[in-house]
């Protein structure tokens, strides 16, 4: 009976090293990874995507330099409760998690735009729980040392949108050869409704006209800001009197040969609680 206990013991105790050498090598990797204010706050090539984030960079836009279509059918559709939350929206993740379990598969994201920052910046595309561990971890770092304006700032100038195609600088110009601060409503949340997916959602640009899923995406988004009261009534009837003519105002029709229409697969839906999000006070 002895005997039997002390190798139960022993065999507890090695268990016990093996999970306490292993949280240790965890620890010691997370924090050769953890990055320093100074990265957060300063000018670094993005881990992701390579991009170079820097004020001083020709892709580089302020912003105060972007328009209000833009910030408002962004944070409305991908992070409703951006000005609220500390980097995490637990009824999003919730209500995510729900979504995705009655359809059998990942049809919704519940990730903020802080969370997509700390990603981005920092993170490859890894699906480990220690990448994930190091994304709240950075998520809740970066919420302490940037302001909101200072996360969506950074957030515009490094994330996709089409095929080499990063930050909202180079896509308005490639997308509608004009700057940022001069987005129409449509054109934003045109914009706005590429992020989940967006060399694929991409494909109506070239057709110069939208698919019935992107028409439907883009729609719904304007008609959102309007029911939030993020827009006008006749911003409202502008938008959607101009969503069919957007992509092609000339009325050319493009040589690019007919592609399948968008359907969502796998894809990250739109995200954000049907209740009405907080005014954004920063802005």
């Amino acid at each position: 009976m002895t005997k039997t206990l002390i190798n139960t013991f022993k065999l507890s105790a090695k268990v016990a090293l093996v999970f306490f050498a292993a949280g240790l090598i965890m620890l010691t990797w997370m924090i050769s990874q953890f990055p320093t204010d100074k990265d957060i706050k300063g000018c670094i090539t993005t881990k992701l995507y390579k991009v170079d984030l820097c004020p001083t960079s020709k892709n580089y836009v302020h912003l105060k330099h972007v328009s209000e279509n833009m910030i408002k059918a962004l944070v409305l559709t991908e992070d409703s409760s951006f000005y609220q939350h500390h980097g995490f929206d637990f009824q999003e993740m919730e209500n995510s998690f729900k979504s995705n379990l009655e359809k059998g598969k990942f049809a919704r994201g519940g990730s903020t735009i802080t969370q997509q920052l700390a990603k981005n910046l920092f993170l490859s595309k890894d699906k480990t729980i220690q990448r994930k561990l190091l994304e709240a971890l950075i998520t809740m770092r970066i919420e302490k040392v940037l302001s909101k304006k200072e996360i969506l700032e950074k957030y515009l100038n490094v994330v996709q949108f089409g095929k080499d195609l990063y930050g909202l600088k180079p896509a308005s110009e490639f997308y509608f050869k004009k700057s940022p601060a001069e987005l129409s409503l449509d054109e934003s949340a045109f914009l706005v409704f590429l992020l989940p997916s967006p060399e694929k959602y991409s494909r109506s640009y070239f057709k110069k006209s939208l698919t019935p899923f992107a028409r439907h995406r883009v729609k719904t988004i304007i008609e959102r800001l309007f029911t939030y009261d993020r827009i006008t009534k006749e911003q409202y009837e502008v938008g959607t009197a101009n969503i069919d003519s957007f992509l092609n105002p000339s009325g050319s029709i493009s040589a690019t040969p007919s592609v399948d229409s968008e359907k969502p697969g796998s894809e990250q839906t739109f995200e954000g609680s049907e209740e009405d999000p907080l005014d954004e006070t920063e802005l």
